[in-house]
């Protein structure tokens, strides 16, 4: 079997692009939230590489029916799905709750460095790596505040040495063989900074595009290898459209 890794390669390359589309739209009717994810995923497909999903929509939707149905239909046009779980607990939960969204089909899910390796989240690792899925950690948040958590300086626990917090999270995405860092696209220059610790090694997916300021063209000149684009493309009176812009605009950047 491929990684995830390796899937979502392919899916870029094949259907040229590097967005990913979040799909965090709200609605109290479940049917109707349903029926607005389907459509706007449908419409949207030949324009981007994969689909990420967050709690708030597992949480209305059901895991075990309408979400396994988004996977599916995502699966059918070639992309990858990412859980946005942001998983940080102690392992035994960590991985309970993982597998609920392996099983439900999802090809990688993302998790919260903060909370360690021993009894954080080695066990993660290994059951997604007998899986063949994914694990992206989250290094840097795309919000204002991120910078008050991910942006401090910390004593770094190997050096002794003062240092910014992303910064040591990149080194362990790397050191532990995450399967991407997740750096937003506000902040520029932690791309930049993440970019030559993580040596190609771990893709970064960059958040916070358009709705939140981040610019796509900017942030893949940084080093972002994936767009997570929701609001730009969901929000817009044709998805598609906008969609197919962003893949336009960095695709017209990477070539010039």
């Amino acid at each position: 079997m491929s990684t995830f890794k390796d899937k979502i390669k392919e899916a870029s390359k094949s259907l040229r692009s590097n967005v990913v589309l979040a799909l965090d739209l709200m609605d109290h009717d479940p049917a109707n939230l349903y029926e607005k994810c389907a459509g706007t995923l449908e419409s949207v497909t030949p324009y981007i590489c994969a689909l990420k999903l967050n709690r708030p929509l597992v949480l209305r939707l059901c895991l075990q029916e309408r979400i396994k149905n988004l996977v599916k239909l995502a699966h059918d046009h070639g992309l990858a799905t990412i859980m946005d779980a942001k998983l940080n607990d102690v392992a035994h939960t960590n991985l309970a709750i993982a597998l609920q969204y392996f099983d439900a089909g999802f090809d990688a899910i993302i998790a919260s460095p903060f909370v360690g390796w021993e009894g954080g989240l080695d066990s993660l690792f290994l059951e997604a790596s007998h899986r063949d899925k994914g694990v992206i950690l989250l290094v840097h948040m795309s919000h204002k505040g991120a910078t008050e958590g991910y942006g401090q300086t910390v004593i770094d626990p190997v050096t002794g040495e003062g240092r910014p917090q992303f910064m040591i999270f990149a080194e362990k995405a790397v050191a532990w063989g995450a399967d991407g860092a997740v750096i937003g696209a506000t902040h520029i220059e932690q791309i930049a900074a993440a970019r030559k610790v993580l040596h190609g090694k771990v893709p970064i997916y960059s958040p916070g595009v358009i709705a939140q300021g981040g610019s796509p063209v900017e942030a893949v000149k940084a080093g972002a290898d994936y767009l997570i684009v929701g609001r730009a493309i969901y929000d817009s009176p044709d998805p598609a459209a906008s969609a197919r812009s962003i893949r336009d605009q960095v695709s017209s950047a990477l070539t010039t």
